[in-house]
């Protein structure tokens, strides 16, 4: 599998976590190198999340996490893992598959909401 389908279920693991804490077999279509890169983003997941929830907040001019639709907030947490600790793809990859997730699975205003985020988080290092 790409990595966009690859991060696509990762995108989603991390968003059904908010409904659900099992774990399930989504992927099971999934490669070793795909399987592999998915781990990464989950592992930092489960090893930062609140570390991440902070950073994420002192991002937010006008909002909390808690307002943010729980699709645009799984969406940050994903590009923000990507961004601050796999860094393995180029940042502008990374926010543009993030906006693509979020046009896909979100809100009209979702991706330009996004984009400003992630824009912030790269202007920052």
């Amino acid at each position: 599998m790409k990595r966009t389908e690859m991060r696509e279920l990762a995108f989603k693991t991390i968003y059904s976590k908010f409904f659900n804490p099992t774990e399930e077999d989504i992927f099971a279509n999934a490669d070793e190198k795909g399987l592999e890169f998915t781990s990464k983003i989950l592992n930092n997941f489960a090893e930062h999340y609140q570390e991440i929830n902070e950073f994420l907040s002192s991002k937010l001019k006008g909002y909390t996490l808690e307002r943010i639709y729980k699709v645009d907030l799984a969406i940050l947490i994903l590009a923000t893992i990507e961004l601050k600790y796999i860094k393995e793809n180029p940042k502008e990859v990374v926010i543009n598959e993030a906006v693509e997730l979020a046009k896909k699975y979100s809100t009209d205003k979702s991706p330009k909401f996004i984009n400003g985020i992630l824009a912030d988080i790269v202007k920052e290092k």
